[in-house]
């Protein structure tokens, strides 16, 4: 996971696993999810359009023209960025689990564009995370989820120099946080534990992968993070005070679609995520090549793919119909705890409810 190239080098199994390359920024949750086809210049400055905008216009360009093809029906549309929880989904690709010409998968260069993608209806099904699956409710998007993709446990955390021992030295030092709403929840979850509030200490937001730029430079002393910018942050000396293994069953990553696209196309949409659960029934039978598969495309050994999932907990089909079904699904417990954060640091203007996002009786839809 040092120096690692998350390139894929294309298609596998019929489904195109495509990028856009960012220009001013390598912003990957690993170091590239950009596109590989490339959309022109891009510039920010001048009163010209932003890298992110930019982004999503030329991600909307390229799928309304893998839309118009002869298949009367056009593949479906998944937006994805950079973490180590979401690679099932590539490896169902490559090993052909997902039907050829049934599903394109858009690999963004970072969460934030993945949102904005699924938000101005650039793609289908999305990879978000619960913090921003409650901000698209707040908006008025209508989505439901169709499956937890994993459950951090460690892998995103706050990685500090060896100057700041504990969370108790944490008052009055520099912290550099992701431009994501993750990376405001990991903060205030932080200063909870350290009995601090925001004006204790400066907050610079950041890109996650301009965190090791920043620690060698000296210009912060905290940095809130995720893998793989973790591991690069320790290979460089720095440190864990404080991770998603302190605040467990909080911090989710699901797979969303548009309701309209899910009453639509119920059948195929289902199909990915049965999918999606059929390649985590490979991953266990056959571990050695799913993770030697997985490693080659992310560019790191096996072994380090697996050091990468330490902290990060894929929930198998059963866990998913506990999280999501029943009379009191748990993602709804975890919803209210992350509400109360979210509107606490001005996140979220109003109490979201979420339950009528999740599919009812969700076995119909995701057991084979």
């Amino acid at each position: 996971m040092h120096g690692m190239d998350t390139r894929a080098d294309g298609a596998a199994g019929g489904i195109r696993s495509d990028r856009i390359p960012r220009q001013s920024k390598k912003h990957k949750r690993y170091s590239g999810r950009g596109m590989k086809k490339t959309a022109g210049s891009m510039s920010s400055s001048n009163g010209s359009c932003s890298p992110v905008l930019m982004l999503v216009i030329c991600l909307s360009g390229l799928i309304g023209l893998s839309s118009c093809s002869r298949d009367p029906i056009p593949p479906l549309r998944i937006a994805s960025s950079p973490w180590p929880g979401y690679e099932p989904l590539y490896l169902a690709q490559e090993i052909g689990y997902l039907p050829a010409g049934k599903a394109t998968i858009y690999e963004l260069p970072s969460s934030d564009i993945t949102l904005e993608a699924f938000r101005n209806r650039s793609a289908d099904i999305a990879s978000l995370t619960l913090d921003e699956t409650l901000e698209l409710l707040q908006g008025g998007v209508k989505l439901r989820v169709l499956a937890v993709m994993d459950v951090s446990n460690g892998a995103d955390a706050v990685m500090a120099t060896p100057k700041v021992r504990t969370l108790a030295d944490l008052k009055g030092k520099r912290i550099a946080i992701t431009n994501i709403p993750l990376g405001v929840y990991m903060l205030s979850r932080m200063l909870d534990a350290a009995k601090l509030t925001r004006a204790d200490v400066t907050v610079i937001p950041s890109a996650e992968s301009r965190h090791e730029e920043m620690y060698r430079q000296g210009k912060a002393d905290v940095f809130i993070t995720f893998e793989p910018f973790k591991a690069k942050l320790a290979a460089l000396g720095a440190h864990d005070i404080f991770d998603s293994g302190d605040i467990p069953n909080e911090i989710f990553d699901l797979l969303l679609v548009h309701e309209d696209v899910f009453q639509q196309r119920r059948g195929e949409v289902c199909d990915v995520a049965r999918q999606w659960f059929r390649t985590l029934d490979y991953i266990e039978q056959s571990p050695d090549a799913a993770a030697g598969k997985i490693g080659k495309r992310l560019g790191v050994t096996a072994a380090e793919y697996r050091l990468m999932m330490g902290g990060i907990k894929i929930p198998a089909l059963q866990e998913n119909l506990a999280l999501l079904g029943g009379t009191e699904p748990v993602i709804l417990e975890a919803a209210m705890r992350l509400n109360e954060v979210m509107l606490r640091e001005g996140q979220l203007d109003k109490r979201v409810e979420m339950s009528a996002a999740l599919v009812d009786k969700p076995e119909t839809c995701i057991a084979k």
